[in-house]
Protein backbone atom coordinates (compact mmCIF):
# COMPACT_ATOMS: atom_id res chain seq x y z
CA UNK A 1 0.00 0.00 0.00
CA UNK A 2 3.15 2.09 0.74
CA UNK A 3 4.03 1.62 -2.75
CA UNK A 4 0.91 2.97 -4.11
CA UNK A 5 0.38 6.23 -2.23
CA UNK A 6 4.35 6.89 -3.04
CA UNK A 7 3.02 6.62 -6.54
CA UNK A 8 0.02 8.43 -6.23
CA UNK A 9 1.86 11.11 -4.63
CA UNK A 10 4.38 11.48 -7.54
CA UNK A 11 1.41 11.21 -10.26
CA UNK A 12 0.14 14.05 -8.60
CA UNK A 13 2.93 16.39 -8.67
CA UNK A 14 3.99 15.13 -12.08
CA UNK A 15 0.54 16.42 -13.02
CA UNK A 16 1.30 19.83 -11.15
CA UNK A 17 3.84 20.69 -12.87
CA UNK A 18 2.26 19.28 -16.33
CA UNK A 19 -0.58 21.62 -15.67
CA UNK A 20 1.75 24.68 -15.02
CA UNK A 21 4.22 23.91 -17.59
CA UNK A 22 0.82 23.82 -19.57
CA UNK A 23 0.04 26.98 -18.51
CA UNK A 24 2.97 28.83 -19.30
CA UNK A 25 2.59 27.70 -22.76
CA UNK A 26 -0.63 28.92 -22.73
CA UNK A 27 0.57 32.42 -20.80
CA UNK A 28 3.40 33.04 -23.36
CA UNK A 29 1.38 31.63 -26.58
CA UNK A 30 -1.04 34.55 -25.31
CA UNK A 31 1.50 36.90 -25.35
CA UNK A 32 3.23 36.60 -28.49
CA UNK A 33 -0.35 36.33 -30.42
CA UNK A 34 -1.00 39.80 -28.31
CA UNK A 35 2.27 40.89 -29.33
CA UNK A 36 1.83 39.71 -32.98
CA UNK A 37 -2.03 41.15 -33.30
CA UNK A 38 -0.48 44.34 -32.23
CA UNK A 39 2.42 44.54 -34.37
CA UNK A 40 0.25 44.16 -37.20
CA UNK A 41 -2.42 46.41 -35.90
CA UNK A 42 -0.04 48.71 -35.65
CA UNK A 43 1.72 48.44 -38.98
CA UNK A 44 -1.55 47.90 -40.70
CA UNK A 45 -3.14 51.22 -38.88
CA UNK A 46 0.31 53.06 -39.90
CA UNK A 47 -0.43 52.35 -43.49
CA UNK A 48 -3.73 53.16 -42.84
CA UNK A 49 -3.32 56.15 -41.04
CA UNK A 50 -0.17 57.53 -43.87
CA UNK A 51 -2.63 56.65 -46.40
CA UNK A 52 -5.55 58.48 -44.97
CA UNK A 53 -3.19 61.42 -44.26
CA UNK A 54 -2.53 61.46 -47.99
CA UNK A 55 -5.77 61.88 -48.97
CA UNK A 56 -6.62 64.78 -46.31
CA UNK A 57 -3.56 66.83 -47.01
CA UNK A 58 -3.44 66.76 -50.76
CA UNK A 59 -6.52 69.22 -51.12
CA UNK A 60 -5.30 71.30 -48.54
CA UNK A 61 -2.09 71.46 -49.97
CA UNK A 62 -2.88 72.53 -53.59
CA UNK A 63 -5.53 74.68 -52.31
CA UNK A 64 -2.95 76.51 -49.97
CA UNK A 65 0.06 76.39 -53.28
CA UNK A 66 -2.63 77.81 -55.75
CA UNK A 67 -3.35 80.78 -53.14
CA UNK A 68 0.10 81.48 -53.02
CA UNK A 69 0.55 81.44 -56.71
CA UNK A 70 -2.10 84.01 -57.20
CA UNK A 71 -1.20 86.55 -54.56
CA UNK A 72 1.88 87.22 -52.48
CA UNK A 73 3.21 89.81 -55.04
CA UNK A 74 7.24 88.87 -56.04
CA UNK A 75 6.54 85.97 -53.11
CA UNK A 76 7.41 82.33 -53.89
CA UNK A 77 7.19 79.24 -51.59
CA UNK A 78 10.69 77.43 -50.83
CA UNK A 79 11.62 74.69 -48.45
CA UNK A 80 8.16 72.76 -47.62
CA UNK A 81 8.29 70.68 -43.96
CA UNK A 82 5.68 68.08 -44.01
CA UNK A 83 4.84 66.71 -41.01
CA UNK A 84 2.07 63.79 -40.54
CA UNK A 85 -0.09 62.78 -37.19
CA UNK A 86 -3.01 61.12 -36.73
CA UNK A 87 -5.58 61.56 -38.61
CA UNK A 88 -4.23 65.01 -39.63
CA UNK A 89 -0.92 67.18 -39.74
CA UNK A 90 0.78 70.24 -40.43
CA UNK A 91 2.95 71.57 -43.20
CA UNK A 92 5.60 74.76 -42.82
CA UNK A 93 7.23 76.23 -45.24
CA UNK A 94 9.54 79.42 -46.04
CA UNK A 95 9.03 82.25 -48.79
CA UNK A 96 11.62 84.35 -50.69
CA UNK A 97 11.27 87.00 -52.94
CA UNK A 98 13.54 87.57 -55.99
CA UNK A 99 14.74 90.67 -56.49
CA UNK A 100 17.02 91.56 -60.05
CA UNK A 101 18.22 87.89 -59.33
CA UNK A 102 19.13 87.92 -55.78
CA UNK A 103 16.79 85.90 -53.05
CA UNK A 104 15.60 87.59 -49.72
CA UNK A 105 14.43 85.40 -47.19
CA UNK A 106 10.56 86.96 -46.25
CA UNK A 107 9.29 84.40 -43.52
CA UNK A 108 7.81 81.51 -42.82
CA UNK A 109 3.95 80.10 -43.24
CA UNK A 110 1.89 76.95 -41.91
CA UNK A 111 -1.18 75.59 -42.23
CA UNK A 112 -2.65 72.52 -40.79
CA UNK A 113 -5.29 69.47 -42.25
CA UNK A 114 -7.31 66.58 -40.51
CA UNK A 115 -9.72 65.64 -38.83
CA UNK A 116 -8.45 67.13 -35.27
CA UNK A 117 -7.11 70.79 -36.75
CA UNK A 118 -8.22 73.23 -39.60
CA UNK A 119 -5.85 75.11 -41.94
CA UNK A 120 -5.16 77.83 -39.56
CA UNK A 121 -4.03 75.29 -36.77
CA UNK A 122 -6.92 76.28 -34.69
CA UNK A 123 -5.55 79.59 -34.24
CA UNK A 124 -8.39 81.85 -33.11
CA UNK A 125 -6.71 85.08 -33.41
CA UNK A 126 -2.75 86.85 -34.04
CA UNK A 127 -1.67 89.87 -32.31
CA UNK A 128 1.01 92.59 -32.89
CA UNK A 129 2.68 95.95 -33.09
CA UNK A 130 0.64 98.18 -34.90
CA UNK A 131 3.99 98.79 -37.10
CA UNK A 132 4.11 95.23 -37.80
CA UNK A 133 0.86 94.58 -39.77
CA UNK A 134 -1.02 95.35 -42.91
CA UNK A 135 -2.17 98.88 -44.49
CA UNK A 136 -6.11 98.64 -44.88
CA UNK A 137 -7.32 102.74 -45.44
CA UNK A 138 -5.80 105.64 -45.57
CA UNK A 139 -5.00 106.22 -42.11
CA UNK A 140 -2.66 103.12 -41.70
CA UNK A 141 -0.23 105.42 -44.62
CA UNK A 142 0.79 107.75 -41.60
CA UNK A 143 3.71 105.24 -41.36
CA UNK A 144 5.38 102.66 -43.02
CA UNK A 145 4.12 99.13 -41.75
CA UNK A 146 7.15 96.51 -41.78
CA UNK A 147 6.87 92.53 -41.60
CA UNK A 148 8.43 90.62 -38.61
CA UNK A 149 11.95 90.54 -40.34
CA UNK A 150 12.02 94.80 -40.87
CA UNK A 151 10.99 94.45 -44.42
CA UNK A 152 8.89 97.28 -46.02
CA UNK A 153 5.16 96.73 -46.69
CA UNK A 154 4.18 97.59 -50.05
CA UNK A 155 0.84 99.13 -50.81
CA UNK A 156 -1.77 99.48 -53.96
CA UNK A 157 -4.25 102.50 -54.41
CA UNK A 158 -7.15 101.52 -55.98
CA UNK A 159 -7.24 104.01 -59.70
CA UNK A 160 -10.97 105.20 -59.17
CA UNK A 161 -10.63 106.47 -55.69
CA UNK A 162 -9.43 110.12 -54.91
CA UNK A 163 -7.02 109.78 -51.82
CA UNK A 164 -6.16 112.42 -49.59
CA UNK A 165 -2.60 110.58 -49.11
CA UNK A 166 -0.68 108.91 -51.52
CA UNK A 167 2.40 106.82 -51.50
CA UNK A 168 5.23 108.44 -54.06
CA UNK A 169 8.31 106.32 -52.88
CA UNK A 170 9.80 107.02 -56.14
CA UNK A 171 11.10 110.57 -54.50
CA UNK A 172 13.57 108.48 -52.16
CA UNK A 173 15.50 106.71 -54.91
CA UNK A 174 17.82 109.65 -54.36
CA UNK A 175 18.56 108.61 -50.83
CA UNK A 176 19.07 104.88 -52.01
CA UNK A 177 22.76 103.56 -52.57
CA UNK A 178 23.96 102.62 -55.54
CA UNK A 179 24.70 99.11 -54.38
CA UNK A 180 21.27 98.34 -53.06
CA UNK A 181 18.42 96.81 -55.34
CA UNK A 182 14.80 96.88 -54.49
CA UNK A 183 11.13 96.26 -55.27
CA UNK A 184 8.51 98.92 -56.09
CA UNK A 185 4.47 98.40 -56.37
CA UNK A 186 2.92 100.90 -59.08
CA UNK A 187 -0.18 101.84 -58.85
CA UNK A 188 -2.06 102.91 -62.16
CA UNK A 189 -4.06 105.43 -63.10
CA UNK A 190 -6.87 103.10 -64.40
CA UNK A 191 -7.04 99.49 -65.42
CA UNK A 192 -4.82 98.27 -68.51
CA UNK A 193 -4.93 95.15 -70.24
CA UNK A 194 -1.72 92.72 -70.19
CA UNK A 195 -0.10 94.13 -73.95
CA UNK A 196 -0.54 97.67 -72.84
CA UNK A 197 1.16 97.38 -69.18
CA UNK A 198 4.10 95.55 -71.06
CA UNK A 199 4.82 98.48 -73.15
CA UNK A 200 4.27 101.10 -70.70
CA UNK A 201 7.23 99.84 -68.48
CA UNK A 202 10.76 100.53 -69.66
CA UNK A 203 13.01 97.26 -70.43
CA UNK A 204 15.92 98.95 -68.07
CA UNK A 205 13.40 97.97 -65.59
CA UNK A 206 11.82 94.51 -64.92
CA UNK A 207 8.52 93.93 -64.43
CA UNK A 208 7.38 90.86 -62.31
CA UNK A 209 4.17 91.07 -60.99
CA UNK A 210 0.88 92.57 -62.39
CA UNK A 211 -2.22 93.46 -59.47
CA UNK A 212 -5.53 92.00 -60.97
CA UNK A 213 -8.90 94.21 -60.81
CA UNK A 214 -10.61 91.76 -58.15
CA UNK A 215 -13.48 93.98 -57.39
CA UNK A 216 -16.59 95.57 -58.33
CA UNK A 217 -17.05 99.15 -58.49
CA UNK A 218 -20.80 99.73 -58.58
CA UNK A 219 -21.41 97.07 -55.28
CA UNK A 220 -18.17 96.64 -53.31
CA UNK A 221 -17.67 99.35 -50.46
CA UNK A 222 -14.12 101.01 -50.53
CA UNK A 223 -14.52 103.28 -47.57
CA UNK A 224 -13.99 102.60 -43.96
CA UNK A 225 -16.28 103.62 -41.92
CA UNK A 226 -18.40 103.00 -38.73
CA UNK A 227 -22.47 102.81 -37.31
CA UNK A 228 -22.33 105.49 -34.78
CA UNK A 229 -25.22 105.81 -31.59
CA UNK A 230 -27.46 107.63 -34.27
CA UNK A 231 -27.51 104.64 -36.78
CA UNK A 232 -25.65 106.99 -38.83
CA UNK A 233 -22.85 105.65 -41.24
CA UNK A 234 -19.23 107.62 -40.55
CA UNK A 235 -16.97 107.42 -43.38
CA UNK A 236 -13.26 107.64 -42.46
CA UNK A 237 -11.08 106.99 -45.04
CA UNK A 238 -10.86 105.21 -48.40
CA UNK A 239 -9.23 101.55 -48.41
CA UNK A 240 -6.19 100.54 -49.97
CA UNK A 241 -4.96 97.13 -51.07
CA UNK A 242 -1.61 95.92 -48.68
CA UNK A 243 0.85 93.23 -50.56
CA UNK A 244 -0.73 90.74 -48.32
CA UNK A 245 -3.97 90.83 -49.61
CA UNK A 246 -4.16 92.30 -53.22
CA UNK A 247 -4.24 89.16 -56.21
CA UNK A 248 -2.10 88.91 -59.54
CA UNK A 249 -0.13 87.16 -61.40
CA UNK A 250 3.53 86.98 -61.56
CA UNK A 251 5.64 86.89 -64.71
CA UNK A 252 8.86 84.88 -63.06
CA UNK A 253 8.28 81.30 -61.86
CA UNK A 254 10.16 80.04 -58.47
CA UNK A 255 13.44 79.93 -59.87
CA UNK A 256 13.99 83.33 -61.37
CA UNK A 257 12.52 82.17 -65.48
CA UNK A 258 10.19 84.04 -67.54
CA UNK A 259 7.05 81.98 -67.14
CA UNK A 260 5.24 80.56 -69.69
CA UNK A 261 1.39 81.93 -70.37
CA UNK A 262 1.32 83.66 -66.89
CA UNK A 263 -2.30 84.89 -66.85
CA UNK A 264 -3.01 81.10 -68.38
CA UNK A 265 -1.31 80.12 -65.68
CA UNK A 266 -3.41 82.61 -63.30
CA UNK A 267 -6.57 81.90 -64.50
CA UNK A 268 -6.02 77.99 -64.15
CA UNK A 269 -5.35 78.29 -60.54
CA UNK A 270 -8.57 79.97 -59.92
CA UNK A 271 -10.13 77.20 -61.73
CA UNK A 272 -8.83 74.23 -60.23
CA UNK A 273 -9.10 75.13 -56.81
CA UNK A 274 -12.93 76.12 -56.60
CA UNK A 275 -13.46 72.29 -55.80
CA UNK A 276 -11.73 72.36 -52.65
CA UNK A 277 -13.80 72.10 -49.45
CA UNK A 278 -10.94 74.51 -47.72
CA UNK A 279 -10.27 77.65 -46.49
CA UNK A 280 -9.39 79.14 -49.24
CA UNK A 281 -12.15 77.66 -51.52
CA UNK A 282 -14.68 80.79 -51.00
CA UNK A 283 -12.07 83.51 -52.49
CA UNK A 284 -11.45 81.37 -55.19
CA UNK A 285 -15.19 81.08 -55.98
CA UNK A 286 -15.27 84.93 -55.41
CA UNK A 287 -12.47 85.68 -57.71
CA UNK A 288 -14.41 83.82 -60.65
CA UNK A 289 -17.12 85.20 -60.66
CA UNK A 290 -15.66 88.77 -60.05
CA UNK A 291 -13.55 88.58 -63.04
CA UNK A 292 -15.76 86.85 -65.26
CA UNK A 293 -17.21 87.59 -68.49
CA UNK A 294 -20.68 88.56 -69.30
CA UNK A 295 -21.28 84.61 -70.30
CA UNK A 296 -19.53 83.56 -66.87
CA UNK A 297 -16.13 82.18 -68.55
CA UNK A 298 -12.94 83.51 -67.26
CA UNK A 299 -10.37 84.39 -70.40
CA UNK A 300 -7.58 86.34 -70.28
CA UNK A 301 -9.45 89.44 -72.48
CA UNK A 302 -11.63 89.60 -68.98
CA UNK A 303 -8.57 90.64 -67.38
CA UNK A 304 -7.87 94.30 -66.23
CA UNK A 305 -4.43 95.00 -64.34
CA UNK A 306 -4.57 97.95 -62.13
CA UNK A 307 -0.99 98.19 -60.97
CA UNK A 308 2.41 96.03 -60.92
CA UNK A 309 5.61 95.44 -58.98
CA UNK A 310 8.44 96.08 -60.61
CA UNK A 311 12.18 95.62 -59.60
CA UNK A 312 15.80 97.49 -60.19
CA UNK A 313 18.41 99.70 -58.70
CA UNK A 314 17.67 102.87 -57.78
CA UNK A 315 18.99 104.59 -61.25
CA UNK A 316 16.72 102.13 -63.85
CA UNK A 317 13.85 102.95 -61.55
CA UNK A 318 14.27 106.69 -61.54
CA UNK A 319 12.94 105.93 -65.23
CA UNK A 320 9.53 105.89 -63.56
CA UNK A 321 9.31 109.43 -62.18
CA UNK A 322 6.92 111.58 -63.58
CA UNK A 323 4.79 109.26 -65.73
CA UNK A 324 1.33 110.38 -66.03
CA UNK A 325 -0.15 106.58 -65.88
CA UNK A 326 1.85 106.16 -62.12
CA UNK A 327 -1.16 107.17 -59.20
CA UNK A 328 1.13 105.92 -56.67
CA UNK A 329 4.36 104.04 -55.61
CA UNK A 330 5.49 102.34 -52.62
CA UNK A 331 8.91 100.64 -51.79
CA UNK A 332 9.06 97.54 -50.72
CA UNK A 333 12.24 95.24 -49.76
CA UNK A 334 15.23 96.58 -50.65
CA UNK A 335 18.68 94.24 -50.39
CA UNK A 336 22.44 94.56 -51.21
CA UNK A 337 22.74 94.04 -54.90
CA UNK A 338 25.41 91.09 -54.22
Amino acid sequence: MSNDKTEDIFDIKKMEKTIKKAKRRANWKTVLITIIVLVVVIIVGTIMNRNINYKLERPVQFSATGFHEISAPNEFIGKLERYQGILGGENRYTTYKIIEGKVVYTGQERYGYGLFRDENLNRIGIESPILIGRSFSEQDLQKQLYNELGQREMVFFYPFLQYKIYRNDLVLLDDIGKDKVMEVALSFDRGYTFDEVQSMISNNVTLTWLWVDDVNEDADDFQYNYVDENGEVIVLDNLVRSEHTVYGLSLFNENGDMKEEPVRRFIGAIEANQQFKVRWQGEFKRLYETLSGEDGQLTEEDLQYYGAVVTGNAQNLSQLKDLPFIKASSIGVITDKY
